[in-house]
């Protein structure tokens, strides 16, 4: 039996795609996924559990298209099998979108010609289909449909109103997924405006309301509050666009095959031998060319112009970004398939043409294997490091929290099953916005830090954390699994378990004014407020009733208008012996070094021997708000620790969201230990998630900032 053309050339496309793709996502299939990529699948985790997000999370921008789309695949495959799957079918229909993109453009033998050239495709989009991330692949894929009807119409084609609907929604949604798709709508409507389309008021509107019902999301996430401003969208100032032209060229060279990009944001690249680059360079723009000469390219034309100038205005990308110029490839290759089949009359020139784009993608794609076969490219290149060990050394200790560096610490909570559950200190790529499970890992009395030596985006490696630890006192243990290293059995430079009686303690403002009747009672919901905002000089009084040695004051104080980002010292007999902030805002709170915003100001004394310590602010803030005043010293009596049972309940309450029931249980544990600032700082802070949201857009308490965190 004789198999019908179409299906011979699609089995062909198909062998050409797996002899040419199919060697990197063999040797990239088994990798870990990137923290990246961790996101969106953390996310579709939670949405079966009925927690609804529509902005990734840890970021006030790109929504979570992904997320939903992957969530089904969870309840029949691991997540990482998952994942990979689903790049490697959005790699396939990156083929068979540009296929029909070009065959609607410029007739059977371009689709075919087109779908050709992308099977080979340049290796950065085999690197993108092999490595993620997800956005910025589905984008062009979701595009491709509106693109599709709008060549139908332009060809007079009737089709179903609904039709217009669709293709608007379909365009809300890639809007909602990321902010790169304006541009190319944009681009694709204008070319198609150019090109002779005057669709009817009734379709216009039926457009409009399906885009409106599409990125209706990202009018929720405006609603709540988790969306802001995005820097994909900010643009360059002028003086700066020259900058954009030379990053779009260099960025470019990547996407086409000019360089060979070996990680898919990052300078690291390979270069093609000079008489490749060049025969590749001269075959796309022939083609390309080739394929322009009609006015049915126009909308093809719309969406690369649209596309590339975006990139060069954006303030957010780079020469090194690619990513964010990868939409580009559809219309590209829909191009050149146009291309070549406009130069098929000549057929030793076609041939020629392809052979000399073909031939040096295929040479990019195997440099890029041969890359990727060695695993230290994925540790240090890619900065994706095994963390089996790491996972293990915290299961063997019982640890179950951790704060972790932006390139591992969803991967934690993902490759455990959220077994353990991890977070940045603080947001290191928008500081101040707020991370998703920053309030679960600050609850824990037993929380780790896990660093790298090498990779950070903000967060300290592993030897500059510990030389800040070193600097605030206290003492730690140290493990080194596998590339990471782990610091956890905190213990804290004072004894939450051997407090100053409050009957001891008077507490006041500098000018003598007491305080202490608000900030003793062990209430929390009781507080003194300063009439005014903190200025420079300004402050409070700790004394006790007769000299002592003290190891630390600790103040509760306001989460909504913090004071902890505000410089002071301390000073004892008009000397200083402490000052804060520290760098990053670091603190011990309830037995662990903690970064950013918290509900306590610790004030170390380091056993110094006292009778009144005066904290004074050293530039000015908020009015201070002061809801309780603790006093610890090394040689006050220990108390027993009867509130330990009601506060680890409340924990496994909070880690399972239910803040209510955690914000009941650690008012138990302060009724049982009120001298401890630990368990009242954790009750303010699971009443304060309490309020928030709970099953749309989860976020914890923000970090305080660039101006607390960036310190």
């Amino acid at each position: 039996m004789t198999l019908p053309r179409p299906a011979l050339f699609g089995l062909g496309v198909g062998a050409l795609l797996a002899l040419v793709r199919g060697p990197l996502h063999a040797a990239t299939w088994a990798l870990p996924v990137s923290n990246d990529d961790a996101i969106p699948l953390l996310i579709a985790r939670h949405i079966l559990k009925g927690e609804l997000a529509t902005i990734l999370w840890n970021q006030p921008y790109n929504g979570t298209l992904d997320a939903y789309l992957l969530a089904p695949t969870l309840l029949v495959a691991t997540p990482h099998a998952a994942f990979r799957a689903y790049e490697a079918i959005c790699g396939v229909l990156i083929v068979l979108f540009a296929g029909l993109a070009a065959q609607r453009a410029f007739g059977t033998a371009a689709g075919w010609a087109a779908a050709g050239l992308a099977a080979v495709g340049t290796p950065y989009m085999a690197l993108m289909a092999a490595t993620g991330p997800t956005p910025n692949f589905l984008v062009p894929l979701v595009v491709t449909v509106p693109l599709l009807l709008g060549m139908d119409r332009l060809d007079g084609r009737r089709r179903p109103a609904a039709l217009a609907a669709t293709a608007g929604f379909l365009s809300g949604l890639a809007v909602w997924d990321s902010a790169l798709a304006l541009p190319a709508l944009v681009g694709i409507g204008a070319g198609l405006a150019f090109a002779g389309l005057r669709p009817r008021p009734g379709n216009v509107g039926l457009f409009a309301a399906g885009l409106g019902l599409g990125a209706s999301p990202l009018l929720v996430a405006r609603l709540v509050g988790a969306s802001g401003s995005s820097p994909v969208t900010a643009l360059r100032p002028r003086w700066l666009w020259a900058d954009g032209v030379v990053a779009l060229a260099r960025a470019a060279q990547g996407l086409l095959g000019l360089q060979v990009p070996l990680v898919v944001d990052g300078p690291e690249r390979a270069r093609l031998p000079l008489a490749a680059a060049l025969v590749l360079g001269v075959g796309l723009i022939v083609l390309v060319a080739a394929g322009s000469r009609s006015r049915r390219s126009w909308p093809l034309l719309g969406w690369l112009g649209a596309v590339a100038a975006a990139f060069a205005l954006s303030r957010r990308t780079g020469p090194d970004e690619i990513r964010y110029l990868f939409g580009l490839v559809v219309p590209l290759l829909a191009l050149a398939g146009g291309g070549l089949a406009a130069l098929r009359v000549r057929r030793p020139v076609a041939v020629a043409l392809a052979a000399a784009v073909a031939v040096p993608w295929c040479l990019g794609h195997g440099i890029l294997v041969k890359t990727w076969r060695d695993p230290v490219h994925a540790v240090k290149v890619w900065q994706v490091p095994p963390l089996e060990p790491v996972l293990a050394t915290l299961d063997r200790a019982g640890v179950r929290s951790a704060y972790a560096s932006l390139q591992f610490a969803a991967r934690l909570s993902l490759e455990s099953g959220e077994r353990v559950i991890a977070s940045q200190a603080w947001n290191e790529r928008v500081p101040g916005d707020p991370l998703r499970f920053r309030d679960e890992v600050d609850l824990d009395p037993r929380a780790a830090w896990v660093l790298s030596p090498h990779l950070s985006r903000g967060m300290p490696r592993a030897a500059g954390f510990r030389e800040l630890l070193q600097q605030m006192g206290g003492t730690w243990k140290e493990d080194a699994p596998g590339d990471l290293v782990v610091f956890r059995r905190f213990v804290p430079p004072y004894d939450e378990t051997r407090p100053v009686a409050e009957e001891s303690i008077w507490v006041g403002t500098l000018e003598g004014a007491p305080v202490s009747a608000a900030v003793l009672d062990r209430n929390a919901a009781t507080e003194w407020r300063a009439p005014l905002g903190i200025a420079r000089g300004t402050g409070l009084a700790v004394r006790v009733s007769e000299p002592r040695r003290l190891s630390a004051i600790v103040l509760g104080v306001d989460l909504s208008r913090s004071p902890v980002a505000v410089p002071w010292v301390c000073t004892l007999d008009g000397e200083v012996v402490a000052r804060g902030p520290a760098r990053y805002g670091l603190q011990w709170v309830g037995g662990v070094p903690r970064a950013g915003k918290q509900a306590l100001l610790v004030v170390p004394i380091g056993d110094r021997r006292v009778s009144e310590a005066r904290i004074i602010f050293q530039e000015p803030g908020p009015p201070l708000v002061v809801w309780e005043a603790f006093v610890y010293g090394p040689d006050e009596p220990a108390r027993e620790a009867a509130g330990e049972a009601a506060a680890q309940d409340a924990l496994e309450r909070a880690r399972a969201g239910d803040w209510g029931v955690a914000a009941g249980l650690y008012g138990a544990a302060v009724r049982a230990e009120p001298h401890r600032a630990s368990y009242h700082a954790n009750l303010v802070r699971a009443r304060w998630r309490a309020a928030h949201r709970r099953w749309l857009d989860v976020e914890s308490l923000d970090d305080g900032g660039p101006q607390l965190v960036g310190r």
